[in-house]
């Protein structure tokens, strides 16, 4: 059986995300947050709302989609105080701080560490944040929790920064990225985290979800995000 978690997108295939909605974030953290807050049945209501209220913030230019996600699973994000107890642990990669002169930094991406966290606090998950964000100490996050989620009922990473889609994949681009050198699909793989290998390392015991809030841009469109506000 195939135990890797599904993924819920902050936007379509191809698609940018905005840095910065009315609530100083990301439009999809911003509902999320939202949505926190809410009773949900399973997880395919859940991520239906999510997609619908990140459009409404967005206005229309994110639309989220998922893979691999077992809709009728039962499962909500918010933990009410009558609820059975569970042991939850989620993890927050937020690449913002990019060099100024390869990439804009990401002002929203940095705000949404705080209020995500806060409000997976408030709903019962321990919380590693502060993660740096150049390659090394993304892999290392990864691999320790990894290893922790295993011994949780429900796991979930967030992650946030420019992304890059190419040839099916989604990348998270590091701080660190040579990005004189391009968004060569050897790049990717030698410098860059693909989506992929975040959602191998969300290993909950029941319930395992990855968030990624990032662009699915094309490489040659990622120098265009000053001028569009996205990530």
């Amino acid at each position: 059986m195939d135990t890797t978690a599904p993924v819920i997108f902050a936007t379509r295939s191809g698609g940018t995300t905005l840095d910065r909605d009315a609530q100083g974030g990301n439009p999809f953290a911003s509902a999320l947050i939202d949505l926190a807050e809410q009773e949900h049945t399973d997880l395919g209501t859940f991520a239906a709302l999510l997609r619908a209220a990140t459009e409404s913030r967005s206005h229309g230019v994110q639309s989220p989609e998922w893979l691999a996600l077992p809709d009728r699973s039962p499962w909500s994000l918010h933990r009410s105080p009558f609820d059975p107890p569970d042991s939850r642990t989620a993890l927050l990669l937020m690449v913002s701080a990019y060099p100024a002169d390869a990439l804009p930094p990401l002002y929203g991406a940095a705000w949404d560490e705080r209020r995500v966290a806060a409000a997976l606090a408030r709903n019962g998950f321990s919380v590693t944040q502060g993660v740096r964000g150049d390659r090394t100490s993304l892999l290392k996050s990864l691999r320790a929790f990894g290893v922790a989620s295993r011994r949780s009922e429900s796991a979930v990473i967030y992650a946030t920064g420019h992304g890059i889609e190419h040839a099916g994949e989604t990348w998270l681009i590091p701080t660190d990225f040579p990005f004189e050198h391009g968004y060569t699909a050897g790049n990717l793989r030698r410098h860059a985290i693909p989506v992929a290998r975040i959602r191998q390392a969300c290993t909950g015991r029941n319930t395992r979800l990855v968030f990624f809030a990032g662009c699915r841009s094309p490489g040659d469109a990622v120098g265009h995000a000053r001028e569009s506000g996205t990530d």
